[in-house]
């Protein structure tokens, strides 16, 4: 599909949305890794974040606890970590809902900021290629989000935004993303204590983790590859 004439004015727009949404996405990542490998992990120590946000819960109620959880998974905080955290703090059943709520609301947000600032980018701007993914996220809207929660390709934050840029319908983005979600968070909440000590103590389960994350990214990047392939 030929892309439309840009006006002058038009087109610097679209180059400074261009400009601030790879700014934004590499911040993200930043971000991920920062929380990960630099001395920003210090900040969420798992004793401190889960009395935190128990003590928070109690004195602030549960809106205060999906709030944070929706703040810091849009700042890149991993979601996998939160919701372990919200699920030793408040139990499993609290945990999951929490998780839930927090994590569409965080979801919401990054996703909001992708289409104001990428939206127009990838349609006007981007090449066929970019364009045709995007058509057809846009196309599988449930199901493109379902997807792009269970393989983990990419932070939660940045995947929101990518999504945000697509074509995606919010609404559509929204559920598939509870639905893709569910997995993790209820073995995350059932299983708690268990993956803590896993994670200090390495064993069958923490090489589980690392196999099914393998096999994951296996199938999101081949589902990929067949969709950037289409577009030739």
């Amino acid at each position: 599909m030929p892309q439309q004439p840009i006006a002058h004015t038009d087109a610097r727009q679209l180059h400074r949305k261009r400009r601030a949404f790879t700014l934004a996405l590499v911040a993200l990542i930043a971000l991920t890794l920062a929380w990960q490998f630099s001395p920003l992990r210090q900040v969420i120590d798992l004793e401190r974040m889960v009395t935190a946000i128990r003590s928070g819960g109690r004195q602030f109620g549960a809106l205060a606890a999906i709030g944070g959880f929706a703040v810091a998974s849009a700042i890149a905080v991993p979601l996998s970590l939160l919701t372990l955290i919200t699920a030793l703090a408040f139990g499993p059943a609290l945990g999951i809902a929490y998780s839930l709520a927090g994590a569409t609301l965080g979801g919401a947000i990054s996703f909001q900021c992708g289409r104001l600032l990428g939206y127009d980018v990838i349609r006007r701007l981007a090449g066929p290629r970019v364009q045709h993914v995007s058509k057809r996220l846009g196309e599988r809207g449930l199901v493109s989000a379902i997807a792009l929660r269970m393989v983990p390709v990419a932070p939660f934050a940045a995947v929101n935004m990518v999504a945000g840029a697509s074509a995606i319908r919010l609404r559509h983005f929204l559920l598939g993303s509870a639905i893709g979600m569910l997995p993790l968070v209820f073995f995350s909440a059932l299983f708690a204590e268990q993956i803590v000590r896993a994670a200090t103590q390495p064993n069958w389960l923490t090489w589980g983790f690392i196999g099914l994350t393998l096999a994951l990214l296996a199938v999101g990047s081949s589902v990929l590859r067949r969709w950037w392939k289409e577009a030739e």
